[in-house]
């Protein structure tokens, strides 16, 4: 333990040479850390893909549904700290000698740090946009190869800087989240995998949803029976927050729990999509765009005051029916309009 609370000592006076040296930069690395948060990719990176590929956003989706659960169980298995309360709890600084770190209103996540979310469904996003990118680009050479992956690597590196700028991780934290990113995703946008799912019927994958749901269910009041607060990191959070009013329900864990459950309950009902026709984009994109909007504005108006149950399951909703919506209504529609056009010009489509 005494190893441990050294390293992280070590690492705390790494945050504050990040602090120093990247400051000139911070509203880049703001940038940076709100473009790449969990929650704001899942409401317009997978939209936006719903609009261009069946096929491509049924994979991402179960990726990033399956990522986002292995990242909620381990955060709460292993319960570390984050750097800005940690700073402020520890034995390891005396009152003489304990560092500020620098807050706002990006630093105060109320969730465990290890591993970093943002790093761990990142890297998912960011490796099937380049696997994409990359296909496209071989054709253009080795060299346009190397570049996008030059360009994936250090889209990781500049996250990584971001969190420990703002004081939300420890570097090991980000090391983590990279590499149980890069697992998961191997693991989730596999062939024999997805082809596994397409073999299960709907009872069975609903099943296996129950399960996941039922493991973390038994996780969080696992902890209660042992004496540990499932919530302490959002006690934590409050406690040490410059401002407790930085703090946003929508980043705790079991706000994230309900939000992906509705997701993936609409993933078991559809299923995976092995096979899609392709999209006429100028009628799916915005369409999709369309939807978004409209969901943007369903979450804007959640209610908030009327209890947790009603709050959470608004919440579940509204991700269970657009999820929906994007697999079964988007191509169902641009179909459609396809081969209304196609008829009206009364030719053959050549694929």
């Amino acid at each position: 333990m005494k190893l441990y609370s050294y390293l992280l000592k070590r690492e705390i006076y790494q945050i504050l040479y990040v602090q120093d040296v990247f400051s000139r930069y911070e509203d880049f690395l703001a940038l940076i850390t709100k473009a790449f948060d969990p929650k704001i990719l899942f409401l317009t990176v997978i939209p936006l893909v719903a609009g261009l590929s069946t096929r491509l956003y049924s994979r991402l989706l179960l990726s990033v549904l399956l990522t986002e659960y292995a990242n909620t169980l381990i955060k709460w298995i292993l319960a570390e700290d984050r750097p800005f309360w940690w700073v402020r709890e520890t034995k390891e600084f005396t009152t003489l000698n304990r560092p500020k770190l620098y807050q706002n209103e990006l630093t105060c996540e109320p969730s465990p740090g290890n591993p970093s979310g943002h790093l761990m469904t990142s890297t998912t996003y960011l490796y099937v946009i380049f696997s994409v990118l990359e296909e496209a680009g071989m054709q253009y050479g080795k060299m346009v190869v190397v570049a996008l992956r030059a360009c994936y690597y250090l889209s990781l590196l500049l996250i990584a800087v971001s969190r420990m700028y703002f004081g939300c991780h420890f570097l090991h934290q980000c090391i983590i989240g990279i590499l149980l990113g890069v697992a998961m995703t191997k693991l989730t946008m596999s062939l024999s995998f997805e082809k596994y799912l397409t073999k299960l019927t709907r009872k069975r994958r609903l099943g296996y949803c129950s399960l996941i749901c039922l493991i973390l269910f038994v996780v969080y009041w696992g902890q209660k029976l042992f004496g540990v607060d499932p919530q302490w990191s959002v006690k934590m959070a409050f406690k040490w927050c410059d401002d407790p009013f930085y703090l946003d329900p929508s980043t705790t864990l079991v706000f994230s729990i309900i939000r992906l459950t509705g997701s993936l309950v609409s993933f078991a009902v559809v299923g995976p999509v092995l096979k899609s026709a392709p999209l006429d984009w100028k009628r799916s994109v915005p369409l999709t765009l369309i939807m978004m909007t409209i969901k943007w504005i369903a979450i804007n108006f959640t209610p908030r005051y009327y209890g947790v149950i009603i709050y959470y399951l608004y919440t579940f909703l509204v991700h269970l029916i657009f999820t929906y919506g994007y697999m079964r209504l988007v191509p169902a529609l641009t179909s459609i309009l396809v081969d209304s056009r196609v008829q009206r010009n009364s030719r053959p489509k050549i694929n």
